[in-house]
């Protein structure tokens, strides 16, 4: 397999560095009869691909310069494809998918490199969210709308050099736009649409004085439910899947000079709704979107951040930049772990909470106006203090204890924990000839945890676990033609190690006070060494795109959620070995000046290479509820030398499974078409979206884990009159109305559920916008 990805490989950027030698032959016809006709020429501007500028890695460059796999999505993109959130970019850029952990934190995963630990507070994600290059420290607050987008950045691969937190499988940046001095501008919007969809959202930029800014926007988002359940008591239907959200932002600029400037910025977000759909695999109800659950569900999600950002011109060829940040997250849920109305299978999580609060400060010196040398360095602290709280309720066939008021339990914590993280790192881009440039760059990273678990009622002692790691990359990017170049660079990214929130007590088989057999207090980092070769190019006077890359990477102690033989012993353990390759391209075309193509696809395997014994968390529990009552016990008494072997005994070897929530195939195609229609513009935008199929857990199991592809279709008309300030548009979203699954959750903490939740519905959505 390997040698065959290779030989492909070598045949696809063969094939690359052919087309990138030919095309300049093509594209010199067309100069010669461009100097003959210059009307032509004017006529063949228009129709070229504009550059898109991107700050990946802390400097703004073409995007076509960067030696780096990253897509850049513009805010005008997204505002076509009715861009809500983060959710939305799932299929939309290559490798990416998006999924969701108990129906509440975002899952992201480029290229198989995710996060399988999501239950887990103090585990990290692999794919890191910044916005404004300020890395988000907790994973709920990626469910946060985002407004006033100026563009979306996805790089793909490990950011183990400058880019904020180190991570191993890539980072997102969401770019914001950033007051102006001297423009007075704004915008406005209102749109409605079925399910009583309402969206107000608004920006205005507004000089206060020559050197005094400000910038302004907000939001207000409301829907009712996708779907809803029929088993609370009191009520017939009780929505889900709906939305009551608020957005607002204010950023202010002082310039005083041309070498110095001071942004001070303020964002919030607020989520006040029912709580997500998710229908379990068990529930014969008819209809996707509705469920026989029993519990009022709600979700509640607060977030804001405050950050000053400092630029300084030292001279003509060192500029300094410093970021001061501090955010903030409240994450309140009460949801219904048993998926059923059914009382003997009484599972309710009555709350789940997260709080945390995080500051850092990051601080950069970087080169420009240099030929020869470029060069960045810098530093990060951060420092995160957060807490959660969880309380399961359970009914009194399968408690594992009761509260001191009576109430029946089968999970309980308080659980406080730190992160300190320390980065130092710098890079350098060498020029050698015009034609030749080589990028090498290095971090030291330093993580700390410290934790003291209140578990079942009982204070578990403080634990620490530290880690380090050395990570960078070397990449060498060689231009064939000034349209055209290779590439191919060596890089590494790691992951903190962590603390799993279980039981410090010695194993007891059969013990109630046992602690895990196999899990233990503590889980090592994680760590990725990946190779990509790639191309970019740009033929036929710049009317085509052409984006093409391969990857190989080795992946070590790949971090996911363990199950343990000991009842509610389970927790985060690592893997040894993976290994993940593929190939992505991207490629965008001006038809005509009126008629553009945008399209992308992925290709990606995966397989694990060492060996290690999987406990199923599903067939546990069923090994548990069958020998319990064949052992003689009244009720889910699971704490028995007999039972734990037996779930020891299920374990089977991972060895040749896949990575889970890595789709085999992925693709997505637009059309733009814009014409002069008499008095204004008319803009026609057709999209389709493809996501194959993929294994939620890595377990694999055929029935509980697999997600079923799909393909969706969205489309988008807008007309913008020439004397007008106004743009009159309609949206629609999977159109065709599909019962989608977006994602399935295996629950890992005892109740054995297994539940889908489904993309949204159709949605169509009428807008009318006002620009100024």
């Amino acid at each position: 397999m390997r040698r065959t990805f290779a030989r492909k490989l070598m045949l696809a950027s063969s094939a690359s560095a052919f087309i990138a030698v030919a095309a300049p032959a093509f594209a010199e016809t067309e100069a010669d009869a461009e100097d003959a006709a210059p009307a032509a020429a004017d006529a063949a501007s228009s129709a070229r691909l504009q550059d898109i500028v991107v700050a990946g890695e802390k400097r703004e460059t073409n995007l076509q310069d960067v030696p780096l796999a990253i897509t850049a999505i513009d805010g005008e993109t997204l505002v076509q494809r009715n861009f809500r959130s983060l959710d939305d970019l799932s299929g939309y850029v290559p490798g990416l998918n998006v999924t969701n952990n108990q129906g509440a934190e975002r899952v992201f995963t480029i290229r198989g490199i995710g996060y399988e630990t999501a239950s887990n507070p103090n585990s990290f994600p692999g794919v890191a969210f910044h916005i404004n290059g300020i890395y988000i420290a907790h994973s709920h607050a990626a469910a946060q709308d985002l407004i006033d987008i100026d563009r979306i950045e996805v790089l793909r691969g490990p950011q183990g050099t400058v880019f904020g937190e180190t991570s191993t499988g890539g980072a997102i940046n969401v770019i914001l736009k950033q007051p102006q001095l001297g423009v007075t501008e704004g915008r406005a919007s209102a749109s409605y649409g079925n399910y009583n969809f309402v969206k107000l959202d608004g920006a205005v930029n507004a000089p206060l004085t020559d050197s005094l800014a400000v910038r302004m926007a907000a939001q207000y988002l409301y829907h009712d439910g996708y779907g809803y359940s029929i088993g609370v008591p009191g009520t017939d239907k009780y929505d889900l899947d709906d939305a009551n959200r608020y957005t607002g932002r204010i950023a202010i600029l002082w310039q005083p000079s041309s070498t110095f400037s001071a942004t001070l910025e303020a964002q919030g977000f607020t989520a006040d709704q029912s709580g997500p759909l998710q229908k379990s695999v068990t529930d014969t109800t008819p209809g996707a979107r509705v469920v026989d659950q029993d519990l009022e569900q709600i979700y509640q999600l607060d977030t804001s951040m405050f950050s000053l950002t400092l630029n300084n011109d030292f001279s003509d060829t060192v500029v300094g930049k410093s970021v001061t940040a501090y955010q903030y997250m409240h994450h309140y849920q009460i949801t219904e772990s048993d998926r059923t109305s059914d009382p003997s299978l009484l599972d309710h999580l009555l709350p789940w909470e997260d709080i945390s609060k995080t500051f850092s400060q990051e601080v950069t010196l970087s080169s420009r106006n240099t030929q020869l040398l470029e060069w960045t360095v810098g530093g990060l602290y951060l420092r995160q203090r957060a807490r959660q709280n969880i309380f399961e309720l359970a009914g009194p066939y399968n408690a594992a204890g009761v509260t001191p008021d009576g109430q029946n339990f089968v999970f309980q914590t308080d659980s406080p924990y730190q992160h300190t993280s320390v980065g130092v790192y710098g890079q350098a881009i060498v020029h050698p000839t015009e034609s030749l440039s080589i990028t090498a760059g290095a971090r030291y990273s330093w993580d700390k945890i410290t934790a003291q678990p209140y578990q079942f009622y009982n204070v578990i002692p403080p634990r620490e676990t530290k880690s380090d790691a050395i990570t960078g990359k070397i990449s060498v990017d060689y231009e064939l033609t000034p349209f055209n170049s290779v590439y191919v660079t060596a890089s590494n990214g790691y992951k903190p190690a962590g603390l799993s929130f279980v039981s410090d007590a010695p194993f007891e088989a059969g013990s109630f006070s046992s602690g895990p057999q196999i899990v233990g207090q503590s889980f090592k980092k994680e760590t990725v060494k990946a190779l990509e070769l790639g191309t970019k190019n740009e033929f036929f006077d710049r009317r085509v795109r052409l984006n093409v890359a391969g990857y190989y990477y080795w992946y070590k102690d790949f971090q996911f959620t363990a199950e343990d033989p000991v009842p509610f012993a389970g927790g985060t353990d690592n893997i040894p070995k993976a290994e993940v390759w593929g190939v992505e391209a991207e490629t965008t075309i001006k038809l005509t000046p009126q008629l553009q193509f945008e399209g992308n696809a992925a290709w990606s395997k995966s397989s694990i290479t060492s060996d290690y014994n999987l406990i199923d968390n599903i067939i546990a529990s069923q090994i548990r509820q069958s020998l319990f009552a064949s052992l003689g016990f009244p009720y889910n008494y699971y704490y028995n030398a007999t039972i734990e072997q037996a779930v020891l005994d299920s374990a089977e070897n991972a060895r040749g499974k896949s990575l889970p929530k890595m789709p085999e195939w992925q693709a997505n195609a637009a059309l733009t078409y814009t014409a002069d229609l008499g008095g204004g513009e008319l803009t026609l935008r057709g999209e389709v979206t493809y996501r194959g199929e993929y294994n939620y857990r890595v377990i694999g199991d055929s029935v509980n884990d697999r997600v079923p592809s799909y393909t969706l279709f969205n489309g988008f008309i807008a007309y913008k009159p020439y004397e007008s300030p106004f743009r009159f548009s309609v949206t629609a979203t999977n159109i065709g109305d599909k019962d989608a699954t977006a994602s399935l959750f295996a629950d890992p903490f005892g109740s054995a559920t297994v539940s889908r939740q489904y993309v949204a519905p159709r949605q169509v959505i009428g807008t009318v916008a006002l620009e100024f």
